[in-house]
């Protein structure tokens, strides 16, 4: 009875976590003027004030020595998400928003071959099936945009993927490692690049006020609340119900900018994208029955 309670608590929880991350690209596609550095520094100054807060309420005094104590793998953990955080923005500047999440999505795959190359890690055949599957979507759709002529939207979703790789293989590393800390120090990361890509287009700081709280709501309630809901019911849930119902934020994500603002994928990333996801679904399910654990992964937040 206790289990059912606790499953009844944890898959909404999960859900809605999703549900939140799945609202970045409406989120952002309502942005006035504001540039896509803009949007990064904002958003991730919104979230560092956060996880600073509330750090400091949980540490407390012991704050610094914990910081400490992270070591390399927090940095290095916090280098891969920053840099996760900007690739899927400027993805979101230069191509669709269901471009941006279906290979956001693609995440673990690159995981899994980074865990196989650093790590020594062993792919199971299961998770070779999956990722051909993901990697001919993946084909796919950055295929439709290069034959555009376009395809840097595409790259930086990409890059995001692989920065969210980076991440699963830093946490491996070390399992103590305090997730928050290592996302506080994405947020510095990222504020970093987004630093640097204003001083570099000379754009300036200022932005209308509408922006400015979009960005604020992005940091706070998209990110930050959708992680504090995925944390709560994570611990109430197997790992591949939590790789299943996270994929709640690559689904709606697309359905809510087709019904907010009409931005229609076309038909060669709806089929990549379903190429993905089943490629996904294929790694859960295949990993939840066999005999040696797969080693656990990152969800792809955007």
């Amino acid at each position: 009875m206790t289990l059912v309670s606790n499953r009844r608590i944890g898959v909404p929880l999960v859900l809605a976590a999703g549900i939140f991350w799945s609202t970045s690209g409406i989120l952002y596609r309502l942005i006035q003027e504001a540039t896509p550095w803009h949007v990064l520094l904002y958003r991730s100054l919104a979230l560092m004030l956060a996880l600073g807060l509330w750090l400091g309420f949980r540490y407390r005094d012991a704050l610094g020595q914990t910081l400490i104590e992270t070591g390399w793998s927090a940095l290095l953990g916090g280098l891969c998400l920053g840099t996760a955080f900007t690739g899927y923005i400027l993805a979101l500047e230069h191509t669709t928003v269901a471009n941006a999440m279906f290979l956001l999505a693609s995440a673990p795959f690159f995981a899994a071959l980074a865990g196989r190359i650093l790590l020594g890690e062993r792919i199971a055949i299961y998770m070779w099936a999956a990722m051909i599957v993901a990697a001919v979507g993946i084909g796919i759709m950055a295929g439709e945009e290069l034959s555009l002529g376009k395809g840097r939207g595409e790259g930086f979703a990409l890059m995001a993927a692989l920065g969210f790789a980076g991440l699963t293989i830093s946490l491996r590393t070390r399992a103590g490692t305090d997730k928050l800390i290592t996302i506080f120090v994405a947020t510095a990361v990222a504020t970093l690049y987004a630093l640097t890509g204003i001083g570099l287009s000379g754009s300036g700081f200022a932005i209308p006020w509408v922006d400015l709280i979009n960005c604020i709501g992005m940091g706070w309630f998209q990110i930050g609340l959708g992680f504090a809901l995925f944390t709560a019911g994570a611990r109430h849930l197997q790992a591949v119900e939590l790789t299943l119902l996270s994929m709640t934020e690559v689904i709606a994500g697309p359905i809510i900018v087709w019904i907010g603002i009409g931005e229609i994928p076309s038909q060669q990333s709806l089929t990549g994208g379903v190429l993905i996801l089943t490629g996904i679904t294929l790694m859960a399910l295949c990993g939840a029955r066999a005999k040696s654990q797969t080693p656990p992964f990152e969800p792809p937040v955007s």
